[in-house]
């Protein structure tokens, strides 16, 4: 019955991934052929810039918050809210600071800061899904995340189809982008059957799930870091070209790593429920560990092949085809890793996992700034390699380590 729950559930998650995916490749051939490889690159510099901040929002609450007997949906709601309100500021306050170079194309240009003001209303939007996630995680049912998802796309779709045909700018469709999220949230919201009236902002709770979830929280943040900054330190550092070039490939790959995090969703509820049963909890990680090693190494063969289609969109992003395959090697680390955070986060690890991604996010950051002036995105992918197969060794020892001190408790 547990496993078909997950798998259930997985199944869900993975189909909403798989239609806004498909619908996010159909939206992004029609961005990149429209605008090709320079306006393609701003698009990336706007997007990939806001979504360094997506995590922040997460900050590691959902986690704690399902490990209430009653949580109320409206403290972790309004509270959310909050953070939005003060990292929308935030983001937007930085990018006026932030470098450009119009001899090099490189930086942030004053498009590209507008682009960025406009996108960054989706931190509330996102907020909402985020919040409403730990809703359906909670009761183990995400058909109605899924549909909400799907509706969402679909209707991202149609409007970046209308303003393309329309031959309206970039910015017409960065508001897609916001327009159809805006859609999703209000489906989950309604879907998701909470209460959120009236406004309220709970200091106590808000304070007690802060102090708990602040490991796992930095953790999340030096994740995202080390994981997205080598996007804007190409930005800083190189073309308008160069990054997307990249950019598309990265979209792709952002795909990939994002299916063993719908498993891990899934698989986390359970690893809750049997985390005081050693032999149990144990079984349950080994058995989710080799599925997702296998699911892994079974995606890269298709798509290390199927990498020549991006000449396809436009033979400018011929160049996105060989750190597409250097981002696919590291796939087995990125799923594998995906499952241990879960398995330390049950086990009270969450200080590990802080201070290893606040390692790997300040290897990662010198690495690019030392190579990608010299060899560009070729260095942003095999430094994405490098750095999480590093992860995945600090990773894989604590588990073992873990197991073997709560053996010999026993």
């Amino acid at each position: 019955m547990q496993h078909k729950l997950i798998a259930k559930n997985t199944f869900y998650q993975t189909l909403a991934r798989a239609a806004t995916a498909f619908i996010g490749f159909l939206i992004t051939i029609i961005i990149a052929r429209k605008f090709g490889v320079l306006g393609y690159g701003d698009f990336t510099k706007v997007t990939s810039y806001v979504a360094l901040f997506y995590l922040v929002l997460d900050f590691g609450l959902n986690a704690f918050f399902l490990q209430y007997e009653k949580p109320n949906f409206k403290n972790l709601f309004y509270l959310r809210i909050f953070i939005s309100l003060i990292i929308f500021a935030i983001l937007n306050l930085l990018v006026l600071v932030l470098p450009y170079n119009s001899s090099l194309s490189s930086g942030f240009s004053e498009s590209v800061r507008i682009g960025i003001f406009i996108f960054s209303f989706s931190v509330f939007t996102q907020s909402i899904i985020i919040s409403t996630s730990a809703v359906f995680q909670k009761t183990t049912n995400y058909f109605s995340y899924m549909i909400s998802i799907i509706i969402g796309s679909v209707v991202n779709l149609a409007l970046v189809l209308i303003f393309a045909f329309l031959n309206f700018s970039i910015f017409l469709i960065l508001f897609a982008f916001i327009a159809s999220s805006f859609v999703s949230a209000l489906l989950l919201l309604k879907l998701s059957k909470e209460n959120i009236l009236p406004p309220t902002l709970d200091k106590k709770f808000a304070k007690e799930i802060f102090i708990k979830s602040l490991p796992i929280g930095l953790m999340l943040i030096f994740n995202l870091v080390y994981f997205r900054a080598d996007m804007f330190l190409l930005s800083l550092f190189s073309s308008t070209k160069a990054v997307g070039i990249y950019g598309l490939s990265y979209k792709f790959f952002d795909f990939l790593i994002a299916l063993p995090l719908f498993l891990s969703n899934a698989i986390y509820p359970f690893l809750i429920i049997v985390k005081n049963e050693n032999k149990k909890f144990f079984n349950l990680t080994k058995n989710y560990f080799m599925i997702f090693l296998l699911a892994s190494i079974v995606i890269i063969v298709p798509f290390w092949f199927a990498s020549p289609l991006f000449a396809l969109i436009k033979s400018d992003f011929s160049g996105s085809i060989i750190p597409f395959r250097i981002l696919l090697l590291s796939l087995p680390f990125f799923f594998t890793t995906s499952l241990l955070q879960w398995v330390l986060i049950t086990l009270g690890k969450q200080k590990f996992l802080m201070y290893v991604y606040l390692f790997s996010t300040i290897l990662n950051i010198v690495l690019n700034i030392i190579f990608i002036p010299q060899f560009s995105y070729m260095a942003c992918a095999t430094i994405t390699l490098i750095s999480e197969g590093i992860v995945f060794v600090f990773l894989i020892v604590k588990v073992i380590r873990a197991r073997i001190l709560l053996e010999k408790k026993t």
